[in-house]
């Protein structure tokens, strides 16, 4: 048990160094400074667990790549305008386009679904464009 009273918290860093110590040296080293040797001595034991923390729920950092098999990190804007570059493709298309393609894949092979564009976008962006939309009673707040 560590001083936080939270079982695990080194052991656990310890099977993610042992499972996926390319990306976790990859990670502390370009993003800390910090090699493998470093841990626990340089910097103590409960900051390293800390670090960790952060770093697998980061999508940009290869830590959280490796965990989830996924093919390559990504920004939170690569996620917006991957899911940008969808709906684009959506409205312009007569076709059901394909998606951009995602570092991870679903269980059937594809590209996951979650977060597509609603299905009336195209209905929506149409409106717009002929000016369908009037933003008549809108008051500015004072």
């Amino acid at each position: 048990m560590d001083k936080r009273g939270k079982p695990g918290g080194i052991i656990k860093v310890v099977e993610l160094i042992d499972d996926h110590t390319p990306a976790f040296a990859y990670d502390f080293r370009r993003r800390f400074g910090l090699g493998l040797d470093d841990l626990g001595s340089t910097v103590p034991w409960p900051e390293v667990v800390y670090l960790v923390s952060v770093l697998i729920r980061d999508p940009s950092s290869w830590l959280q790549t490796s965990i989830n098999n996924w093919h390559h990190p990504i920004s939170y804007e690569w996620a917006a305008l991957a899911a940008q570059y969808d709906l684009h493709a959506q409205v312009n298309s007569k076709r059901k386009p394909k998606l951009y393609p995602r570092p991870w894949k679903d269980a059937g092979g594809g590209v996951t679904r979650k977060g597509t564009p609603r299905r009336d976008a195209r209905e929506i962006l149409a409106k717009a464009r002929d000016g369908g939309f009037k933003w008549q009673n809108r008051r500015t707040p004072t």
